[in-house]
């Protein structure tokens, strides 16, 4: 049944005036409840403050996540560099050939211990450690200062001539034993300051640096500077290192000193040695 149009304008704005008649109405009843007797505002305040602390409770985690800076790691050396932080050549032990060659030699202090003052100055100068240039000594001439080797080397410490006059000594000085003790020292000086360059190492000193640095000084005195790099050395120059740290470990390095008052005359001092070969 169609209504009269008259019935349905007075029923659609009757509706509208109740409805404006409730939005004016809410915003008072809500405003009478809370003047209403009894409510603490106070600990309704309190309430809606616990609830908005749990809720940023829950979301921190993540805020924290974010805000917080990277924790900052000590970078993690590759397979690569953490090899050549190894020792090449094992610590070594003396055969018995090693060990009558050490007796020998230490029955003649007269020998060994000549040119303590000189090793002991050279090392001081270059800042290396006196007992591993001594090994040195040991190892390439026995000390024997007119030994000559089949390359060319010359002196206490085989210098080659070419090296000597990068460091600043004739060729004609080779068989003196201080100018070859200094063309010696001068030359690893100069392999330890490639190899801490190399390895980053700063604020350690030659005569303190680790074992793997020294068996490659030493690799690289004998074979080459190439040889401070890489791990693949000539069984020969494993061979040198080994000998080189057997006497390192010696008595025989022992610096002693002796008074020169004391020393022979260069005559009586052996040219050559025939102990280990």
């Amino acid at each position: 049944m169609a209504l009269p149009a008259v019935l349905i304008l007075t029923v659609l704005g009757g509706s509208s005036r109740a409805a404006q008649t409730r939005r004016v109405e809410e915003p008072s009843l809500a405003l009478a409840a809370l003047q209403a007797p009894g409510l603490d505002l106070a600990r309704l305040n309190h309430f809606f403050d616990l609830a908005r602390t749990r809720m940023a409770a829950v979301a921190a985690p993540r805020a924290a996540t974010i805000a917080m800076p990277k924790t900052v790691t000590p970078p993690v050396l590759s397979p690569i560099n953490r090899q050549k932080q190894e020792l090449v050549v094992p610590p070594p032990v003396a055969s018995p050939a090693y060990r009558h060659t050490f007796d020998v030699l230490l029955s003649h202090p007269e020998v060994t211990d000549r040119y303590d003052d000189l090793v002991l100055k050279y090392a001081e100068v270059y800042r290396l450690d006196p007992r591993l240039l001594k090994a040195v000594i040991a190892a390439e001439s026995e000390f024997a200062l007119g030994a000559v080797s089949p390359k060319g080397a010359h002196g206490l410490m085989q210098v080659m001539p070419a090296t000597a006059r990068e460091m600043g000594v004739d060729f004609g000085d080779l068989h003196d034993p201080e100018h070859n003790i200094q063309a010696g020292a001068a030359y690893i000086a100069r392999l330890f300051g490639a190899a801490f360059k190399k390895f980053n190492l700063k604020g350690v000193r030659y005569q303190d640096a680790p074992l793997w640095i020294k068996e490659r000084v030493i690799a690289a005195y004998n074979a080459g500077p190439r040889f401070l790099w890489h791990n693949r050395w000539f069984t020969q120059t494993k061979q040198y290192v080994r000998k080189v740290m057997l006497f390192y470990g010696s008595k025989v390095t022992e610096l002693r000193r002796p008074p020169r008052r004391f020393w022979p005359s260069a005559a009586s001092y052996p040219t050559d040695s025939a102990t280990l070969y």
